[in-house]
């Protein structure tokens, strides 16, 4: 009996091994993604391009932004991580909003179904996300970003520079994400 049992749990093992080894591995890619954040070389930020945005009567160009600080944010709809930043996102806009900051998205679509503008806007209505979202289904945006995951968060000064970025869900595994944008959106007002 005890080989049957031991040839019996001998997968189950094997497989929770390796599930521990992914998430060890997961979890380390995490933390250094989010030690890389918020930090960046300071540049002109490239400037949107793409006539057809969500949220607004016009398109929105970083230029006419100047003076204010503007989040420019990266993300897909069928992306968890990208769904996850969703409530900080609303938190920024209603509490520095009036300060003159907005958000951005960019909508670049990962598979083929986030192509679908009319699951983009129901999307978009579902989770009441009110501010100017532009369609980059194209992935021109994404490439003059020189984009590589979703989410991604860049916070353009009121000069036009990029001046700090967050890559992947803001508060993933305790990495404080949320507080850490939220002081440098404060900063970056403030100047």
């Amino acid at each position: 009996m005890p080989n049957f049992l031991d040839r019996r749990y001998q997968g189950y093992r094997i497989a929770i091994l390796v599930a521990a080894g992914a998430a060890a591995i997961l979890t380390s890619r995490a933390r250094h993604i989010a030690a890389q954040s918020p930090e960046v070389t300071v540049k002109s930020a490239p400037e949107l391009v793409g006539s057809k945005w969500l949220n607004t009567s016009r398109p929105i160009t970083l230029a006419s932004r100047k003076g204010k600080v503007t989040m420019v944010e990266f993300w897909t709809f069928e992306c968890s991580n990208c769904l996850a930043n969703l409530a900080a996102y609303e938190r920024w806009q209603k509490k520095y909003g009036p300060m003159g900051f907005t958000i951005i998205g960019v909508h670049t679509p990962e598979l083929k179904a986030e192509r679908d503008e009319t699951r983009l806007k129901a999307f978009i209505a579902e989770k009441g996300i009110t501010y100017p979202v532009l369609v980059d289904n194209d992935n021109k945006n994404w490439d003059r970003w020189s984009q590589e995951y979703w989410p991604a968060i860049y916070l353009v000064d009121k000069s036009g520079k990029v001046r700090a970025k967050w890559i992947g869900e803001l508060d993933s595994m305790g990495s404080g994400g949320e507080e850490t944008v939220a002081k440098k959106i404060e900063g970056l007002i403030s100047e």
